[in-house]
């Protein structure tokens, strides 16, 4: 029986939650696995179990013989969406369905608010927006709540845009995009690039929040459906801030927020104080806050509105924290005390904020060789300004600008071999990952200053590769390579390779041709300085025959291997007239001479 709480619009809600493709894709799949089934120890079907759910429940197998669970998307979908739904039950190795699960389509039978608490489970975790929300999902649906029709796709990824004018680092590229014009630190995809990340994670959402019937969709437009918008209530509701929260836990729920949002779930916060009371509260928060914090703090007071301007003029009157409050008052055309060095004082604090915001694991190094790049032969000057701006933290910044690393980047073309006075070289070991007898690795002493997009020339001559397909190099937090808005890869033509590898035992990966996927492991063995007079990038030593393209990968070219050494096999004479050879032995897999990779490397030195 439903609860005597339940009304007809929640029952409706609950039906409709029901008719969703997740839950009911999941319903089907608790009632497969029923009474009990045995788990492996990551806690999913085994493979012989998962393999015949995909046969009952009609969710393609990407492989015939199955080795796991976990490489099935589909029924893991569907796996993760009724646990968080609470339809199965898992304890140890063993999972078994919940009883008394709901009949898809009717909660005549069943509690409505408990259907409706398990589709919030996983709508929430599927749209990216539970316990660590993501700042562009929440900006979707900010944008669809509070608007009062349909919007386009167009519109909501103008909502996403409008993320990079917050004033605080950017997510995507840990810049302060409204500071860094400054000193043009713009370096990243670019309007355009930005245009389309914004684009497809709107598309990406919309299509989620239509899978989950959380969003109607019309005439190229789409609504919030009357699940979309408990879904929009429950979400902010469960964020808002109340009324005597001080300015730390404010800021820590808003910082990685939209601003838009942040003004919503802080509304009871900030009609209890007048509007200047809450910009003090956060300003001086802020003064003694760092990174995104105190960015996070700035940005949210400055949306406050005219209404504040009584807080802005008193912090106007303060040396150094006050730049921000002159600022703001000078774009609202009000005349204040000029201070020469408030806009590098502003460029000072943002860099702060950079620094601060870099990930644990990352070299200060890769901010240092961007701000390089950027500045080029101004560093001195730059430098200057910034050391006489009055910032506390001045001189550390300015050392990132301006350390050694930097200084020795030498002018001209990256793959221009010739050393010169001070030039740094790289020692780095290539090895082609999955390929053993013989194992097939290059070790090459490389430019310090070299651009990724020609270190991949350099790879592709080193191991003999032919430069059919496309590429990518990826950091470990960040993917560069061949230019495809769709791969969603940051270009690698402008990207220092000290940017990624900044020092011995540092490693990226190199994958070539996304059909075979041939990766390479590229670790930093050694940084030392150019030998006067020598030219790079050169090849050391090495082992293995790289292998032929379109091969079909590590496995395919184990099979090549074997097919070549036995004359008797099938498709021993196709694969000899595949690779113009007269016979199997024509082809060496242990072939290696550093003479003939060298010989390559001139044509990128040329």
């Amino acid at each position: 029986m439903p609860a005597p709480s339940a009304t007809p619009i929640l029952r409706e809600l609950a039906n409709e939650a029901l008719s969703c493709a997740p839950l009911a894709r999941a319903l089907e799949l608790a009632r497969w696995v029923g009474p009990g089934r045995a788990l492996t120890s990551s806690e999913v079907l085994r493979p012989a179990e998962a393999a015949q759910a995909c046969r009952d429940l009609g969710i393609e197998l990407p492989v015939p013989r199955l080795r796991s669970a976990l490489d099935v998307d589909d029924l893991m979908r569907d796996w993760d969406t009724a646990v968080l739904a609470r339809f199965l039950r898992i304890e140890g190795r063993r999972a078994w369905a919940t009883p008394d699960l709901p009949d898809t389509g009717s909660s005549a039978q069943s509690d409505p608010k408990a259907i409706l608490d398990a589709w919030l489970q996983a709508a929430t975790f599927f749209l990216n927006l539970d316990e660590d929300p993501c700042g562009e999902c929440l900006a979707i649906l900010h944008a669809l709540h509070t608007a009062e029709g349909p919007l386009t796709v167009e519109q909501l990824a103008s909502a996403i845009r409008e993320l990079n004018l917050d004033g605080r680092p950017c997510p995507q590229c840990g810049q302060v995009h409204d500071r860094a014009d400054v000193i043009d630190l713009s370096e990243g995809p670019g309007v355009q690039g930005w245009d389309q990340l914004a684009a497809g994670h709107a598309e990406d959402a919309v299509l989620a929040l239509l899978d989950f019937a959380a969003a109607s969709a019309g005439d190229e437009t789409v609504r919030l459906t009357g699940l979309g918008t408990l879904l929009a209530e429950t979400v902010f509701e469960q964020r808002a801030l109340p009324p005597d929260a001080d300015a730390a836990t404010v800021v820590s729920a808003i910082i990685d927020i939209p601003l838009a949002v942040a003004e919503s779930i802080a509304r009871s916060w900030l009609s209890s104080r007048s509007a200047s009371g809450a910009v003090r509260e956060l300003l001086a928060f802020a003064e003694s806050a760092a990174g995104g914090e105190r960015m996070a703090a700035v940005a949210f007071a400055t949306e406050l509105g005219p209404d504040a301007a009584d807080a802005w003029r008193e912090w106007a009157k303060r040396p150094g924290f006050g730049a921000y409050a002159r600022e703001w008052l000078r774009s609202r055309g009000e005349l204040t005390t000029e201070e020469p060095a408030d806009e590098a004082w502003l460029v000072v604090d943002a860099l702060c904020a950079m620094i601060d915001g870099l990930d644990e694991a990352l070299p200060p190094s890769i901010l240092q060789a961007a701000l390089a790049q950027q500045l080029v032969e101004h560093v001195a000057d730059v430098a200057d300004v910034m050391r006489h701006s009055g910032h506390p933290r001045a001189h550390e910044v300015v050392a990132v600008p301006t350390g050694r690393p930097v200084l020795t980047v030498v002018s001209g073309s990256p793959s221009s071999g010739r050393s010169e006075p001070g030039m740094t070289v790289y020692q780095l070991k290539i090895t082609l990952r999955g390929v053993s007898k013989p194992p097939v690795w290059r070790r090459l002493l490389i430019p310090g200053h070299i651009t990724l997009n020609d270190l991949h020339g350099v790879i592709q001559h080193a191991m003999g590769w032919e430069n059919y397909h496309m590429h990518v190099f990826s950091s470990g937090w960040q993917d560069y390579g061949s230019h495809d808005p769709e791969l969603g890869h940051a270009s690698d033509k402008m990207v220092p390779l000290s940017q990624v590898a900044a020092g011995p035992g540092d490693r990226i990966r190199y994958t070539y041709d996304f059909g075979d996927d041939w990766e390479h492991d590229i670790v930093v063995e050694e940084i030392r300085v150019a030998v006067p007079g020598e030219t790079y990038p050169v090849c050391v030593s090495g082992k293995g025959a790289c292998p032929p393209e379109d091969c079909g990968g590590v496995g395919g070219y184990a099979w090549l291997k074997e097919i070549l050494a036995d004359p008797s096999h099938d498709e021993h004479k196709n694969m000899l007239e595949w690779l113009c050879l007269d016979a199997g032995e024509d082809f060496d897999p242990k072939e290696f001479s550093v003479t003939d990779v060298n010989s390559r490397l001139r044509q990128v030195r040329s």
